[in-house]
């Protein structure tokens, strides 16, 4: 991967760490570029992790593994651990090394919705047994999502229609591609089909749709605040901020 490829990844998942309301490490931000560069694997680096920070090895299944341990916030996850601080820091990291593993990936992928379980699976399944699963409780974070018992129907309504669109790739102008894009982001935010990492999912899906489509997003020079907000307006059917949005950060990638 050249240089400014690296830097636009790097420039991705520092982005996708302020939505979380993190900030990356130059240290982490030095093994992510290791990792972009195939200088080590993401397997290693998260190994590696796991030591530094004593990660419990052995997981005791429970019967309902997307929810909650009891009296906590934390999901149920591989290392047993319910201190949501903790959780946390483990999430973070591995899902950014799993992330940087899947833009080194040249493999072409149709744009379905067994696909964004699939980048859900692989960005959390070191730490969720439930990560790439469909919910199945109800979630709200300021807004009203899909109720569970429409997951799939609403998710092959969207797919099927994506797939008549050509998946956008038949869009020579830029201002009806990134409309479009706007609809089909605020879609995904409303179907908001797993229990938790909808947005850096959804974030990686768009991420590899648009790069196929010719345009790249330069999500390093997005505001968070101003896309979250964008976000949830366009849950509610109003696609105008967040075209307002994606007008200044959707480029060529010829």
């Amino acid at each position: 991967m050249k240089n400014g490829q690296m830097r636009n990844c790097i420039d991705y998942i520092r982005f996708t760490m302020e939505m979380e309301g993190a900030e990356l490490s130059a240290v982490d931000e030095e093994l992510f570029l290791d990792i972009l560069d195939e200088k080590v694997t993401a397997n290693e680096c998260i190994e590696n992790f796991k030591v530094a920070e004593g990660l419990a090895t052995s997981y005791n299944p429970v019967a309902n593994e997307g929810t909650f341990y009891p009296e906590t916030k934390c999901l149920v996850n591989f290392f047993n651990l319910t201190n949501k601080g903790q959780l946390r820091k483990v999430e973070l990291f591995c899902a950014n090394a799993r992330t940087c593993e899947l833009f080194l990936e040249e493999k072409k992928r149709a744009f379905t919705f067994e696909y964004l379980q699939e980048i859900h699976q692989a960005i959390f399944g070191d730490v969720y047994p439930s990560a790439g699963a469909v919910r199945y409780e109800e979630v709200s974070k300021r807004t009203e999502f899909c109720r569970p018992a429409n997951i799939e129907k609403m998710a092959g309504e969207i797919f099927q229609k994506l797939s008549r669109d050509k998946y956008l790739t038949h869009l020579e102008d830029r201002a009806d591609f990134i409309n479009d894009l706007a609809f089909y982001m605020g879609e995904m935010e409303a179907l908001h089909p797993f229990r938790d990492g909808n947005g850096r999912t959804a974030r990686f899906f768009f991420y590899s749709l648009v790069k196929n489509a010719g345009y790249n997003i330069m999500w390093g020079e997005a505001d968070p605040n101003r896309s979250l907000e964008a976000n949830i307006a366009a849950i509610d059917g109003d696609y105008q901020p967040l075209i307002d949005v994606l007008e200044e950060l959707v480029v060529d990638n010829n």
